[in-house]
């Protein structure tokens, strides 16, 4: 048995990581709507795209002109988040010229005037060149110039959006010119109609931007409306209007394979969409090599829509669904703090029963919380009265209901109950894509341009603490009976986790594969020999290295519009272009300790993980007997410690991934400590003890 362990451990981890790419890889393109033939030919003819900065679903509420539009056309948001932290107009425009998000404004600074063009040159070009290798963007401007022959622009955003890398412009009058759209001279154009104004004038430039679509659609081909960015660098970020003209078989919803969400696209897609994803490669300023466009090309899903009061609400209802969840993430976390604090009040008074009872309560209503922000994306809150409102009762009420559920049936064991949940819940939600993920609060969301689909480093964070708890505890069931059964159930447990988190087009996460990799490796290792070796260690660093590889390199075999960002890492790393990649992940991490809360959250990440190797010095009697009272404790406390280490080191999320790990797993590891009314010891009389 222990030969068959030997031989079978470290394949298994490498072909669940391959698993997770060979359906991939194998796939064939994801097939374009039933229109894309038609789609196709219209946009081979001309397509014509309108920015507005600072347009809002609001603005096309209060419209009649623009509410009429909507019910001829494809409808969607788009999500305008460019490199830098504000969207201004500069910064939208040169991004729809690069198809890659750039940088353009200066930080801190209110968004300037667009350049002028004299002499057939945008005035400063340079200064935008250097500010893309400043910050490591990779933003290859004038791309869309350089591949795409005959476009033609109109205004000022479009200048820099139809630039050449020199900055040169052709083809691109400072005004509106109907006659000159329709020519043979223009092909697909770029019109910049005017940043909406703030205050005054709104009314009046709602109603001249519907006649400039309608002037637009008299050429020919389609016309893209699009809110290209914000408007003022204090606005308030939220996705924006996309309309889509004519409508292809009826007026449907727009999206693309960049967010796989119906009714959702990004900016960086209306560039694809005029290139047809064919794009030139161009040399971006500093050391990057080309790279491959950002967007993919926007096509149609879901049910027609007729009623355009209608579609507006719901678009509105949408932002409130991508608005709500980080204020009512602080204000949640807030109240389970405060019930915690006042629950260990009574407890460390009193030590009545009763008051230990409400205390692990409130560990468990934590536990629950971690569950409860994915289940309450399924109540639709976001059209509900009041949302903020809503959602905040909402996730309370699901985070008490799992801890009340799981105190009844699992007693002083609740933590298994939640840890089981959690774990199911992911797997579920990452197998069907995950819809749970979607405006939770767990995830950034796409008007800061988090993820649009897959797991983020808090979701992943949730299912390595659910996997490796609920692997832990299904070998401590198994190992009095064999060690080998009971690392075998590690595996199964732990690489179904791997599986889903690392799957392009489920978990899509290829960080939290190389953190849960040699994690869960290293458990069934200590599970099957109960300690290890330097060799062994080493042995499984390696086995983790190539089953993450093996991943990546799958998805890297898949065409390159359909590839994930585990195959775009390698196409870099081939390419010998990720050198500015790393640094950006490694500027993200250090961005954490600019402040007070990252080092508070690094001091307390390093006591909990010298807890799992130190027990002994831990000042608590209780987990002081609680270590060695199960042969799988050990185990599973180095794993999560192995995860949560691996994660701060190779992530971008730098240590708010382990400090997510220690916010799930230290609640359900003191609720369990105070619910025993004795530490537990080991001792022919712990029979249930050492059952769990």
């Amino acid at each position: 048995m222990r030969r068959l362990l030997a031989r079978t451990l470290i394949p298994i981890a490498a072909l669940a990581g391959a698993a997770a790419a060979l359906p991939a890889a194998a796939a064939p393109a994801t097939p374009l709507s039933p229109s894309a033939p038609q789609a196709r030919e219209a946009l081979a003819a001309k397509v014509v795209v309108i920015g507005v900065p600072g347009l809002t679903w609001f603005d096309v509420q209060n419209s009649p002109e623009l509410t009429a539009l909507v019910g001829q056309a494809n409808v969607g948001s788009i999500a305008v988040k460019t490199a830098g932290p504000h969207t201004c107009p500069v910064d939208g425009w040169l991004t729809l010229g690069a198809g890659t998000r750039a940088w353009g404004s200066v930080p801190d600074q209110p968004c300037g005037e667009l350049p002028a063009v004299a002499d057939g040159k945008v005035q400063g070009w340079q200064t935008y060149v250097d500010r893309q290798a400043e910050h490591h963007t990779g933003a290859p401007l004038g791309r869309l110039a350089e591949s795409r022959a005959n476009v033609c622009g109109f205004g000022p955003g479009a200048a820099l959006a139809l630039a050449r890398t020199d900055g040169t412009v052709t083809n691109w009058q400072p005004t509106f010119d109907a006659t000159k759209l329709a020519s043979s001279t223009c092909g697909d154009a770029i019109v910049d109609a005017g940043a909406m104004p703030i205050r005054e004038g709104r009314k009046e430039f709602r109603a001249k931007v519907a006649d400039l679509v309608v002037q637009a659609r008299a050429a020919g081909g389609w016309v893209i409306l699009a809110g290209i960015s914000q408007e003022v660098e204090w606005a308030h970020q939220e996705t924006l209007p996309v309309l889509q003209l004519p409508p292809d078989n009826g007026a449907r919803w727009l999206t693309s394979d960049s967010t796989r969400r119906p009714g959702l696209i990004q900016l960086t897609d209306l560039t694809a969409t005029i290139l047809r994803g064919e794009a030139k490669p161009i040399d971006p300023a500093g050391e990057e090599k080309p790279g491959p466009l950002d967007g993919n090309e926007i096509r149609v899903d879901g049910d027609v829509h007729t009623d355009s009061a209608a579609v507006i609400d719901e678009r509105m209802d949408t932002n409130q669904r991508f608005d709500q969840p980080r204020p009512m993430l602080v204000a949640v976390s807030m109240t389970i703090l405060a019930a915690e604090l006042i629950a260990l009040g009574w407890f460390w008074f009193s030590r009545s029963k009763r008051s230990r009872s409400v205390f692990s309560f409130t560990l468990l209503t934590q536990g629950g919380f971690f569950i409860a922000v994915f289940l309450s994306t399924a109540t639709f809150w976001w059209r509900w009265p009041s949302p903020g409102l809503s959602l905040y009762a909402v996730v309370l009420a699901i985070s008490a209901g799992f801890a009340a559920v799981s105190k009844v049936l699992f007693g002083r064991y609740a933590y298994v109950g939640i840890a089981l949940a959690a774990y199911l819940i992911l797997l579920v939600d990452g197998v069907l894509g995950t819809p749970l993920q979607f405006g939770s609060m767990f995830a950034d969301g796409p008007v800061i341009g988090g993820r649009f689909y897959g797991f983020g480093n808090s979701t992943f964070a949730t299912l390595a603490v659910a996997a490796l708890v609920v692997a832990g505890v299904a070998a401590q069931k198994l190992i009095d009976r064999s060690r080998v059964q009971a690392a075998l159930a590690v595996l199964a447990i732990g690489g179904a986790a791997i599986v889903v988190d690392g799957k392009p087009g489920w978990g899509t996460d290829f960080g939290g594969i190389i953190a849960l990799t040699p994690a869960v490796l290293l458990m069934a290792w200590l599970t099957w020999r109960g300690g290890i070796t330097l060799r062994a260690l080493i042995g499984i660093g390696v086995t983790g290295v190539l089953a993450v590889s093996a991943v990546a390199f799958l998805d890297f075999l898949r065409p390159e519009d359909q590839r994930s960002h585990f195959g775009a890492f390698v196409a870099r790393l081939l390419d010998g272009d990720v050198a500015d990649v790393l640094i950006r992940k490694l500027e993200m991490a250090v961005a954490f300790f600019s402040g007070p809360a990252g080092w508070a959250m690094l001091v307390a990440v390093v006591l909990a993980m010298l807890a799992t190797i130190l027990p002994d010095r831990v000042p608590s009697a209780a987990y002081r007997a609680f270590y060695p009272s199960r042969t799988m404790v050990r185990p599973t406390l180095l794993a999560l410690s192995t995860c949560g280490l691996v994660g701060m080191l190779l992530n971008d999320a730098g240590v708010a991934l382990p400090a997510i790990m220690t916010g799930f797993a230290v609640p359900l590891l003191v609720a369990h400590l105070v619910a025993s009314p004795r530490p537990a010891t080991v001792s022919p009389e712990s029979h249930l003890v050492q059952e769990h």
